[in-house]
Order: structure tokens, then sequence, then C-alpha cells
């Protein structure tokens, strides 16, 4: 029989990994899994925000982007700004399309490539969502300005570790360089 669960999974997780002999990876499994939990519970309240305005939080990525592009945009372009397969942005657009948040249209010199316009319907809806999201999850996160300035920079590092971004390591939100630590190993 399975034993009852009275505590933090993640820290139970940990003390095996220990148990086990494996203190060398004990850190990382947990950064990993704390990392990938958070990510869980802010898309659930993401998406929880974002149902009252019928919109997912990727529907609500595509739409931010073309949100701050007054031309249409390429499908390719989202696909690499949004760092998905294109066959991922097609379903969305598909879905946004349907809603009549944006429009799809052909490129008027290369017939190879399609492009997506945000409507004055998708417009209003996208507003309505970054206030949302604002007031309901951003502002919200629990932790001083400081400790999340900290976070995105140890993201960053992450990130940069993993070949994800540019060799500068990028900005903050203050727009700021961050810097990436260079490793040892």
């Amino acid at each position: 029989m399975p034993k009852h669960w009275n505590r933090d999974p993640i820290q139970a997780a940990y003390d095996l990994w220990v148990a086990k002999g494996w203190e060398d990876t004990a850190d990382g499994m947990i950064a990993v899994t704390s990392l990938l939990r958070v990510h869980q519970l802010l898309m659930a309240r993401a998406d929880e925000i974002l149902a009252p305005v019928e919109l997912s939080f990727a529907r609500y990525e595509v739409l931010v982007v073309l949100y701050f592009n007054e031309d249409a945009v390429p499908l390719s372009y989202l696909a690499k700004a949004l760092q998905l397969h294109q066959a991922s942005v097609t379903n969305l657009i598909n879905k946004l399309e349907k809603q009549g948040y944006l429009e799809r249209r052909a490129h008027p010199s290369d017939r190879r490539v399609t492009l997506a316009q945000i409507t004055r319907t998708g417009r209003a809806r996208t507003r309505t969502a970054i206030r949302r999201l604002n007031s309901e999850l951003f502002s919200q996160l629990g932790l001083t300005v400081e400790e999340t300035r900290a976070m995105v920079s140890i993201f960053a590092k992450m990130r940069h570790a993993w070949g994800d971004t540019p060799q500068d390591g990028g900005t903050d939100a203050t727009g700021a360089l961050l810097p990436v630590a260079q490793s040892t190993a």
C-alpha cells in the first residue's frame, strides 16, 4: 500500500534522493522539480484568469505578439518569437481565427508565406487579457521586486547554459544587460 503523503512531495523526493546515495544530484533534482511544479501552477493560474475572456495562455501569447506589431506577421515569425513548432502555431492561429481575434492573409509578394493580423476584436480582447494578467498574476507572484529580478537573472543564466539566449545574456525587466556567469567546468 502506498505511503500517505502528508508533506511536500518535492521535499520527500529530495530526501529519497539523499537516502539512495544521490546527494550529488539531489539539489539539481529538487531545483528542476520545483521549477516544473511552479510552471504548472503558473500555467493553471494564467489559464484560469484568461478563461473568462475565452483565451488560453498560449493563445494570449500569440495575440500579444500581434498586438505589438502594427502590420501582419508571417506565421514563421510567430513560431520564432514564441519558440514554438510551426504546427503548434498553425493550431493556435486556427483557434484564434475561429474566435474572430485574428485574420489570416496571403503575403502580397510571396505566395508561400501566410500572414496573421490581429482584428479589432482581438485587439480589445488582448487589452482585457493584459489587464487581467497584470492585476491577477504578474503583480501577485509573492516575491519582492528584488527577488523577481534575481529569479529572472538566474533563469537567464540557466537559459544561456542551454543555448537559449544571446551571448550577452539579454536584458532584465529594466532593460539592463544581464551578466552571464561563465562556467568554470
